[in-house]
């Protein structure tokens, strides 16, 4: 017997509406489970930063630093309810006076700038509807060799957020702890490592 007298009409609509039904259940399926699991966000940072050792020196020549911000994106991958990933490239600016040693004789100071680019790897732990903590580590990379000791390396940071949603758009503020260089690439004796206590306000959206 021909498949075609099985196949009626109506068993033909049948199997269609079946199949854009199960269509439809898969894209509404993968939507819900993907859905607001990403945010992408810019910020600016006001930033009070040094150049530390871990040991004083006297006669040296001495390191300030003045004028520091940083700027940069984050993405934010969510995994679960309150914990997510978080990385991004923040790029941070500051101008250094660089002092010599005295000697006896007229001391001139000069200025050089450093350019710090920064790879967060994060942990972000939401704590309830509104703050959360974030930590890792970051890979730095310094843009050019400078007078004083490179900040490329691995460093640590870690901060505590407010933020707000509003709709798929959100703001946040959020205080921090950076240090960098804290394993250098180019180990120096003594070396002059970056400290940073900053404030990041970012606009995001979440998708």
């Amino acid at each position: 017997m021909s498949l075609k007298l099985y196949l009626t009409k109506s068993s033909i609509l049948k199997i269609k509406f079946r199949l854009i039904l199960l269509l439809v259940t898969i894209s509404i399926s993968i939507k819900c489970y993907t859905q607001n699991n990403n945010q992408f966000s810019i910020y600016y940072g006001f930033t009070d930063s040094a150049l530390l050792r871990s040991e004083n020196l006297s006669g040296n020549a001495s390191y300030k630093t003045h004028n520091s911000y940083e700027f940069g994106f984050k993405y934010l991958r969510k995994l679960s309810n309150q914990f997510s990933i978080e990385t991004g490239i923040n790029i941070f600016y500051s101008k250094i006076k660089i002092t010599p040693a005295f000697t006896g004789m007229p001391i001139n100071s000069r200025q050089e700038q450093l350019k710090l680019i920064s790879i967060p790897i994060f942990a972000n732990y939401s704590l309830g509807k509104y703050f959360y903590i974030n930590t890792g580590p970051l890979l730095d990379f310094q843009n050019e060799e400078k007078s004083f000791d490179s900040q490329s390396g691995i460093g640590y940071g870690i901060g505590i957020g407010g933020k707000y949603n509003f709709g798929n758009f959100l703001i946040y503020i959020n205080p921090n702890f950076k240090r960098h260089s804290f394993i250098p690439f180019k180990k120096e004796k003594y070396h002059l490592k970056l400290t940073q206590f900053g404030i990041k306000i970012g606009i995001g959206y979440v998708f």
